[in-house]
C-alpha cells in the first residue's frame, strides 16, 4: 500500500522501506510468538500487515491537520457572530507565521482466525510544522479554503520507545488553494445583536 500524494503518509515518506525497522522490532517479535502453530509465511504477514495498517491509518490529507490547528486559533471564533459577519458573507483572514503541533496515536491488533494475538502495537505519530503564512476564507463560521505559504517542520513515529521513523523539512511551499468541501467548523454560530 502507498501513501496518497498530499497526505501525512507522505509528509514521512512512508512506504515498506520506511517501516523496516518495524520488522525486527521487539513488538513485532512478541507478534511473531503469539502466532504459535501458524507457518511463517503467515507470521511474516503479519508484520507486513501492521505495516500497511499503519500507513493506512496514516493516510489523512496533510491540510487536515493544517485545519485542525486553524480552527483553533481565538481570534477566528469572532466569525461565528453572524450579527458582524452575516450568513453569506465570504470573510478573508490572514495569519502570520504560526506553529501547529499535532499527535496521533493508533493502536493496532492483529486478528487470526477471528480472535486477536499477540500484543497491542502502539504508535505515537507526531508533527510540528512551521507556516509561513495562511489565508483563510471563512463563510458561515467555517474555513472553506486556505493557502499558504511556505511549510517547514519536523515529525516522528514511535513504537515501544524505538524511532521508526522521523523526518524533518526544510522550508517547502505548498502550491495553490485548498478547498474543504462543507467546511471546517469554527465554532457554534450565533447572534450577538437581536435581529430586526
Amino acid at each position: 500500500m502507498a501513501a496518497e500524494p498530499g497526505s501525512i503518509g507522505v509528509f514521512f515518506g512512508l512506504d515498506k522501506d520506511a517501516l523496516k525497522p518495524l520488522h525486527g522490532s521487539d513488538t513485532m517479535q512478541k507478534l511473531r510468538d503469539a502466532i504459535t502453530g501458524a507457518p511463517d509465511v503467515v507470521r511474516n504477514f503479519a508484520t507486513d500487515s501492521v505495516a500497511d495498517s499503519l500507513i493506512s491509518a496514516l493516510n489523512a490529507p496533510l491540510m487536515d491537520v493544517f485545519s485542525r490547528g486553524w480552527k483553533t486559533l481565538g481570534d477566528l471564533h469572532k466569525y461565528c457572530d453572524q450579527s458582524k459577519y452575516p450568513p453569506g458573507q465570504i470573510n478573508n483572514y490572514a495569519v502570520a507565521e504560526h506553529v501547529i503541533s499535532w499527535s496521533h496515536k493508533p493502536r493496532l491488533r492483529v486478528v487470526l482466525n477471528g480472535k486477536p494475538c499477540g500484543p497491542e502495537i502502539a504508535f505515537d505519530v507526531a508533527l510540528k510544522l512551521t507556516i509561513q503564512a495562511a489565508s483563510l476564507e471563512i463563510l458561515d463560521a467555517k474555513i472553506m479554503k486556505a493557502a499558504t505559504g511556505s511549510v517547514q517542520g519536523s515529525g516522528s513515529i514511535v513504537c515501544a520507545g524505538n524511532t521508526l521513523v522521523e523526518r524533518k523539512i526544510s522550508a517547502v511551499t505548498v502550491p495553490g488553494k485548498f478547498s474543504f468541501g462543507d467546511g471546517i467548523l469554527i465554532g457554534k454560530p450565533y447572534y450577538s445583536e437581536a435581529r430586526a
